[in-house]
């Protein structure tokens, strides 16, 4: 009778040994298929659909620090610059896309990288709006603008064929407008000043440099003034035949000759400057 109920109890604890061994195992089983980098993968695949980008990054970036060289690691770098600038991280975006471009050269999506670096410099220049959101980026130095504007002339070039390029070159179109305008303001300031040489030479740079953009015309009128103060009348002249070609309907030509602006109100740039104050 002991050794039956001794033989019982032995089977039972038995049993429960192996159940808790078995339940140990499952669940160190569990943590470990939960700390792959497929299983980091598709977490942060899941929160990019959903777009919780912030939990996406947080799950890239795991990822990459456990796994740098593993087979994820060209698309989790593709993947997490795109989470940043949606996110408006648009430096960091930066820097992940250039880390990109310089370590995986013949990746076939290096033209989308490209893409990123290049709008990233963009976003940063354009996203400083001041206190108010309404402020003119052309207002501030245009170092960033530049750095956008070559970094996206290179992309156009390298990739003739790319799916962004629309994009691109409509963000480019914006950026040298704004670039141009910043030109006009600072051709202005030196007009105001009376030096006659260094508003010429800025406008100028607008009209060589800028084709097209809507500060062109106004720029004629800068470079006009100047010529016309430094008493140089062939200059002024082919200055004024030139926006006449180029701007037949401007307002300084209604007349059928041209009519220099009387006043700074009808400059609208420097309205733009001084917050439509100057009169």
């Amino acid at each position: 009778m002991y050794r039956a109920v001794f033989s019982q109890s032995f089977l039972q604890k038995v049993c429960l040994l192996g159940l808790i061994v078995s339940l140990a195992g499952c669940a160190g089983w569990s943590k470990q298929t939960s700390d792959t980098e497929a299983a980091y993968y598709d977490a942060a695949q899941t929160y990019l659909e959903k777009r919780n980008y912030s939990m996406a990054i947080e799950k890239l970036d795991a990822l990459q620090s456990r796994f740098p060289f593993g087979r994820y690691s060209q698309a989790s770098s593709i993947d997490l610059m795109y989470a940043k600038y949606q996110s408006k991280r648009f430096a960091d975006s930066l820097i992940t896309a250039d880390r990109f471009t310089r370590l995986n050269a013949d990746s076939p999506n290096i033209d989308y990288a490209w893409f990123i670096q290049a709008m990233s410099y963009y976003q940063m220049y354009m996203e400083n709006s001041g206190i108010f959101g309404k402020a003119d980026p052309a207002m501030r130095s245009p170092e960033q603008g530049e750095k956008a504007f070559s970094t996206m002339q290179s992309y156009l070039q390298m990739f003739p064929e790319s799916e962004y390029r629309p994009e691109v070159v409509k963000a480019m179109v914006i950026l040298k407008d704004s670039l141009a305008k910043h030109e006009l303001y600072v051709a202005d300031f030196y007009l105001r000043k009376q030096a006659w040489v260094s508003a010429a030479d800025r406008a100028a740079a607008i009209i060589n440099h800028y084709p097209g953009v809507a500060a062109q015309a106004d720029a004629y009128l800068i470079l006009i003034a100047s010529y016309d103060a430094l008493g140089l009348e062939e200059e002024k002249n082919i200055a004024i035949a030139r926006l006449t070609m180029d701007f037949p309907t401007h307002d300084t030509l209604t007349s059928g000759d041209y009519i220099a602006p009387k006043h700074q109100r009808e400059r609208w740039w420097v309205k733009a400057l001084t917050l439509g104050i100057a009169q």
